[in-house]
């Protein structure tokens, strides 16, 4: 297979978007599909995207009304787009005009599990997670011993394609966002799956509506920030990939302009700036780097 060397794509995380008008907390803008479109916007201003994907939490109370809104919007998007469940967006039993995980899929054509594996262009592969608890969503996730093992089968069977792993509640996160992760015994056993995956090149996720990067043996972490609520930006990757070396650029793009999205604790929702924007070698081992070599000596 062809392996090109790079891949440009776009995370955007927590629209949280609502049929009505208004803001249902505290944190959340009042019209997030207006923050939607922007977003769109500027991706088809970005050019040559290869993919978008959806970390979850598109609706804020699982509302079929905000799904018709969200597939108005995003069908003018220039490249295809993948979405990612996210708690706020199913509910646990059947609810008139709320969405459910099988009605969710079958609005958005997505695999009736909600887990799935995709390519997104020659030598690369998106994987995207299902960690909202059945039966009640619930802010902490979880990852099912029988979704673990299918992860670990996918990345066998695609070792030597690059990979981005894609889940809404963050697998690892600082002690201060305990009860916005994937339950302990879960987050760890996934970290230690990505660690010995060498093709794994990222590990995105939402839910905690901050920018934040992680690393953990050799592996980066990023949440993203929030689209619906401050600081109304979403994330925008560069993978580029060389005989010897893979470096992965990342950036925050925000859609409001800064005199427009500053309350009081607006300091608190950025991070740092390393948290936003920088630059990530990937560390390869000595066998991963001589495929890649092969691969993409091929190629050219």
């Amino acid at each position: 297979m062809k392996l090109e060397p790079q891949l440009n794509f776009v995370q955007i995380s927590d629209v949280h978007l609502r049929p009505n008008a208004g803001r249902s907390g505290w944190w959340l803008s009042e019209r997030p599909e207006h923050l939607l479109q922007l977003a769109v916007e500027k991706v088809c201003a970005l050019g040559g995207v290869d993919f978008v994907v959806f970390t979850g939490d598109l609706f804020d109370q699982a509302e079929a009304a905000a799904l018709d809104q969200f597939v108005a919007i995003a069908g003018a998007l220039p490249c295809p787009y993948h979405v990612v469940v996210g708690n706020h967006d199913v509910v646990g039993k059947p609810w008139p005009g709320r969405l459910t995980k099988q009605t969710f899929a079958e609005r958005l054509a997505l695999p009736e599990k909600l887990y799935y594996s995709v390519p997104v262009k020659p030598g690369y592969r998106l994987i995207v997670l299902d960690t909202v608890p059945a039966p009640f969503p619930h802010a902490q996730g979880c990852l099912p011993a029988e979704q673990m093992e299918w992860l670990r089968w996918q990345l066998l069977v695609h070792r030597d394609e690059q990979v981005i792993v894609a889940l809404h509640h963050p697998p690892v996160a600082p002690a201060y966002f305990r009860d916005f992760r994937l339950n302990p015994l879960d987050g760890s056993q996934f970290a230690e799956l990505m660690a010995a995956s060498p093709n794994v090149v990222a590990v995105l996720s939402g839910h905690l509506h901050v920018p934040r990067r992680w690393s953990y043996r050799k592996r980066p972490y990023f949440s993203a920030p929030s689209l619906g609520g401050p600081p109304n930006a979403f994330r925008h990757f560069q993978l580029e990939l060389t005989a010897r070396s893979a470096r992965l650029r990342y950036d925050w793009i925000p859609v409001v302009p800064e005199s427009k999205r500053r309350p009081l604790w607006y300091p608190l929702t950025v991070g740092s700036r390393r948290d936003r924007r920088g630059r990530y070698r990937l560390q390869l081992p000595l066998l991963a780097q001589r495929r890649l070599a092969r691969r993409l000596n091929a190629a050219s």
